[in-house]
């Protein structure tokens, strides 16, 4: 069986979101995961909340000014940066357990709804990549 990639996955989506807009909060985060998987995926607030408060308690992040709501807003501090870079070559790392995992799904899906309907989701697939 493959490793378990979504918590690696959702702190390394976290601090690059940090590192790219800035200080932040949770739901912005929230849309901003959504916008990357164009929709398809849409995190729990529970698991971004979740991987917030564990990264606060561990100083990658830290609470930030507050803007004009009365929002938490986080930014990396200089341990988050560290680790942001540790976790670009981890992430790296694990491109061929990912290739796996999607190939694995693929099959599993394939299986279960039959050939036509996986020929319907890699035209969908094409076109949502334009290949």
């Amino acid at each position: 069986m493959q490793k378990r990639l979504p918590s690696e996955l959702i702190s390394y989506l976290i601090f690059k979101t940090m590192k790219e807009e800035g200080a932040t909060y949770g739901y912005e985060i929230i849309k901003r995961l959504k916008e990357i998987s164009n929709g398809h995926w849409n995190p729990s607030y529970g698991t971004v909340y979740g991987a917030l408060n564990r990264m606060e308690k561990k100083g990658l992040i830290e609470r930030a000014e507050q803007g004009p709501e009365d929002r938490k807003y986080y930014s990396l501090t200089d341990k988050g940066e560290e680790t942001l870079e540790e976790r670009k070559t981890e992430i790296k790392n694990l491109e061929d357990d990912a290739k796996d995992m999607v190939l694995g799904f693929l099959n599993v899906y394939n299986s279960i709804y039959g050939n036509e309907s996986f020929d319907e989701l890699i035209d969908k697939i094409k076109k949502e990549f334009e290949i």
